[in-house]
């Protein structure tokens, strides 16, 4: 047992003689020996065993032969365990009596002795009640009748051998009557009556030894097995060796694991603990333990072996780093440090030298190198070794051309693709050229990208092919590699028909699918055909013909269905597949629609709340639409018309209706209508709309702040009085700004008519160069127009639309106030227009009539002529015409006669006339 007393054969002769002395001092009286006996015990048992059994400890205190004695006495103790010189009255807890023939924890080294005493039929009064708080035990003095202890001539010869004392050479007793089970009663108080159990399993104390320990190279143990008491004359105990733990990778060989000595031979280093069985058929059992601890041999420090891997090693540039390993240095212990030095090399800015186990090396330049690695252990002991490594300058290799492996195909299919991509070279500039093999020059076939890695062939017919695949480099090196094509010729196998699995359907369900899309064939399958074999009348299949059919008007029952199909050369198959439909009685879902409360513009969103719908599954779907009856205005947000609460925005005036339908996993809906208010803004009328020169993103919010300020300047009011109520877009290259001028606390805000008037008078005034921005219009966000009484304000520009017989008063739309009207009748100015009109003209006329009236008086003073004499020829001939000028007009300068007079003097008047003067 581990943990048990060093070595029972150490027990010899000069033991056995202090028991007796033990014996001797406290002899044996008829009053004990009628009261209680030793009825078991076992010797090496550990104190927290004890506990293990369900023993709890009455008092303690020092050993000797009184220890049992006094649990004799004491009602409530039924066993004593000692140790050391101490001594502790154990006492039962569980209602079904307390054993010993369990140990719980064998492995701890105790030299403990529990012993379990049966108290006879007697009875006798308890001692003084003075001693019972007293934690010390009554002595031999003290008592008139006392137990005595079993002699060591009562022994057996084996067990007085193998029996052992305390380390102070005290024993409370030796365990030598079969076990028995006590029983005590607790409730006893003054008086107390012990009965004889009935017989029981004769316990065996048994010892495997004390714990062994081996140092390697020893690897060999041999451990024996003691029995007390030793078996009848005639007969003999069977022992039986088990291995409890043992090392992980063990590899022990066992010998005589059935006798007494078991001899175990190349240990390994580790805990082994063995458990001992003893028995004499059915009346006799006992267990030992033992641990066999098997250490590692000394270490004697070797000095450390320095590897490096590899040890030569040539590349070539442009790759230009590599590593060398060192790590694979190994020692007896461990290797502590790790040292690389260059030793040799081309001639660089820096020599190579780290501290790790792996050399890192980079940036290397052509040549040769040796590097020396040096390693440390823990001992201080080092070992140096050497790696070599040669860069080669760049190098262009010869390419390497690869068709790719042979490859069948089986008619009809008669096309493939070649892929040549696989060729390789160290620069990876190559040129491809794909070309038939010569002894293939008679075949039949079409190739597409002859100069690309990637070959399509065509209309290939039955037979092999060999195609040749040329790379070249950009050096011009070449390499050539072939391809087999074997077209084979065609083998057509029956097709294979798969329905798909078998469907289980719940109504309101009554529609499925029929899936034979896995069915397969060697080359095509041509045809699918559905049919209904058995099941209820009434289904309709739909696309019967196709690979994936649809089943509708199913009722409950159970129905077969056969897929059919056949291969180009009419080769059939067929597969069936089951449906089975089943009636579920399920409860229609719940629609319930929240109403939104209403609200006012210009607040433009709203929701409607369908979550309180309600199933008795759930699972529902969502589903809004809005009523015919509802403004076609509004936008439904974020898609929500297919979720439980509906979301609207760009809401107008108007109420809307929106209708729920609810969807549960079975088909069965339910719906509810919601509506949503929209009412007129209270304010719409003083509302102000402002068009700015300018982009709305341009616009940035201190230019806002600014802009308020300078239209509250302009208005005279605070621009915290101005209230924003819509800045946005109102083209690609302006901004609209919608507001209103607040009167005051308690009090309506301004009136917009008059606010937009004195608005666009002041920017009329400044020029509108007051503003940041210039202003395109003023006016109010509804038209305010009464066009005079004879017409209506269109909304969107802005101008009146006269009623029939009125139109614009121009001048004053233009001139005046600028704003559109209906102020003239068209009658009244058709009637002045003809007025003026004919004034105009007779004006003209009169004109006109003047100017021609002076020219005729001009035409009536012709000249005449006459024929003249001779004389009169000559003597005007010689004679010098007279030329008097006068001047038209008042006043006459002196000397000069008036134009008036020009008459008098006809001839001159011709003459001038006849020159062009007057």
């Amino acid at each position: 047992m581990s943990g048990g007393p060093p070595d029972l054969l150490g027990w010899r002769w000069p033991h056995l003689l202090l028991l007796a002395r033990l014996w001797f001092l406290a002899p044996p009286t008829g009053q004990a020996a009628a009261l209680c006996r030793v009825s078991g015990g076992v010797l090496g048992i550990h104190w927290s065993s004890t506990l293990s059994l369900g023993w709890f400890p009455l008092a303690s205190g020092q050993g000797g032969a009184t220890c049992w004695e006094t649990c004799c006495l004491r009602p409530g103790c039924g066993a004593v365990w000692s140790v050391g010189g101490r001594c502790v009255l154990l006492g039962c807890s569980r209602t079904d009596g307390c054993g010993i023939s369990a140990l719980p924890q064998p492995h701890q080294e105790s030299l403990g002795l529990l012993q379990l005493l049966a108290k006879g039929p007697a009875r006798m009064k308890r001692r003084n009640p003075r001693h019972a708080g007293r934690r010390s035990f009554i002595t031999m003095e003290t008592l008139r009748a006392a137990p005595t202890a079993p002699s060591s001539s009562s022994l057996p010869p084996t067990a007085q051998q193998n029996l052992s004392l305390p380390a102070n050479g005290s024993s409370d007793g030796v365990p030598v009557l079969p076990p028995q089970n006590a029983t005590v009663d607790p409730t006893a108080s003054s008086n107390y009556t012990a009965e004889a159990p009935p017989p029981a399993v004769r316990e065996l104390v048994v010892s495997a030894g004390e714990s062994v320990e081996v140092t390697l190279p020893r690897n060999e143990v041999e451990l024996n097995a003691y029995v007390v008491p030793t078996p009848q004359p005639g007969s003999s105990y069977a022992f039986d060796w088990q291995l409890k733990t043992h090392p992980r990778d063990y590899s022990a060989q066992v010998e005589g694991n059935k006798g007494q000595t078991l001899k175990l031979s190349e240990l390994t280093v580790g805990l082994y603990e063995f458990e001992v069985t003893v028995t004499d058929g059915d009346s006799a059992f006992g267990r030992g333990y033992v641990n066999v601890t098997v250490r590692p041999e000394p270490r004697v420090n070797k000095p450390p072996v320095a590897t490096v891997s590899p040890k030569h090693q040539e590349i070539s540039l442009p790759i230009s780093s590599t590593v060398i390993d060192g790590s694979q240095s190994t020692d007896d212990d461990k290797v502590v440090t790790w040292h690389w030095e260059e030793v040799k090399g081309p001639l660089r800015e820096e020599k190579v030298s780290a501290d790790t186990p792996i050399l890192t090396l980079t940036n290397l330049v052509p040549g040769n190198y040796t590097f020396s690695l040096t390693v440390t252990d823990s001992d201080g002991a080092t070992d140096s070794t050497q790696a070599t490594l040669s860069v080669n300058k760049a190098k262009d290799y010869k390419p390497v051309a690869n068709a790719g492996p042979n490859q069948a195909i089986q008619l009809p299919r008669n096309s493939i693709t070649l892929y040549g991509n696989q060729s390789t070279d160290d620069h990876d500039n190559l040129s491809y050229e794909w070309s038939l093999s010569p002894e293939s020059k008679d075949k039949v076939v079409e190739m597409q990208g002859v100069r690309t890695p990637i070959l399509q062939l065509s209309a290939m017919q039955e037979g092999d092919y060999t195609f040749q695949l040329t790379v070249t480099d950009l050096a011009g090196q070449q390499d050539t590699s072939k391809v087999i094509v074997i077209v084979q010729p065609e083998n057509n196998q029956p097709p294979v028909a798969d329905a798909g699995p078998e469907k289980e359907l719940t109504l309101p369900v009554d529609e499925t699918t029929l899936d034979g899309s896995k069915s397969s064939d060697d080359q095509k399958i041509a045809t699918y055909h559905w049919t209904k074999t058995s099941g209820p009348d009434g289904v309709k299949i739909n696309n019967a013909d196709k690979a994936v059919a649809t089943v509708t008007g199913l009722e409950v029952g159970e129905y077969h269905f056969t897929l059919m199909v056949a291969d180009d050369r009419k080769l059939e198959s067929s597969d069936t597949v089951k449906v089975i439909v089943r009636e579920e009685k399920d409860q229609p879902p719940v629609a319930r629609v929240l109403s939104s409360p209403p609200v006012s513009l210009p607040v433009r969103t709203a929701a409607l709340d369908g979550s309180r719908s309600s199933d008795d599954k759930g699972g529902l779907s969502f589903l809004w639409s809005r009523d015919d009856s509802s403004p076609a205005a509004g936008d439904v947000l974020n898609n929500s018309d297919h979720q439980a609460v509906l979301f609207l925005g760009n809401l107008v005036e108007g109420k809307y209706s929106f209708t729920l339908q609810v969807t549960d996993s079975k088909g069965q809906s339910s719906s509810d209508r919601g509506t949503v208010e929209v009412r007129p803004d209270p304010w719409q009328r003083d509302l102000v709309e402002l068009v700015l020169e300018v982009s709305v993103s341009q616009v940035s919010q201190r230019q806002r702040d600014l802009l308020l300020r300078q239209v509250g300047v302009l208005l005279g009011v605070l621009d915290g009085d101005i209230i924003v109520r819509e800045i946005g877009a109102f083209d690609e290259h302006s901004t609209r700004l919608v507001f209103l001028v607040s009167g005051g606390p308690g009090r309506p805000p301004l009136s917009g008519r008059s606010v937009t008037l004195s608005l666009r008078s002041k920017l009329r005034k400044q020029k509108n160069d007051f503003l940041i921005f210039k202003a395109q219009r003023v006016d109010t966000v509804v038209c305010q127009l009464n066009c005079s009484g004879h017409g209506e304000c269109d909304s969107f520009t802005r101008k009146c639309v006269c009623r029939p017989f009125w139109m614009e008063n121009f001048l004053r739309a233009e001139l005046g106030e600028a704003e559109s009207n209906c102020e003239w009748s068209v009658l009244y100015v058709t009637i002045v227009s003809f007025l003026i009109v004919v004034a105009v003209a007779t004006l003209i006329w009169s004109v006109v009539c003047c100017c021609n009236r002076r020219r005729s008086k001009v035409r009536r003073s012709k000249s005449r002529y006459k024929i003249l004499e001779g004389e009169e020829q000559e003597v005007m001939e010689l004679q010098l015409p007279r030329i008097k000028l006068c001047i038209t007009g008042s006043p006459t300068p002196p000397g000069l006669p008036s134009c008036s007079r020009m008459s008098e003097f006809p001839h001159q008047h011709s003459f001038l006339s006849a020159i062009g003067w007057k």
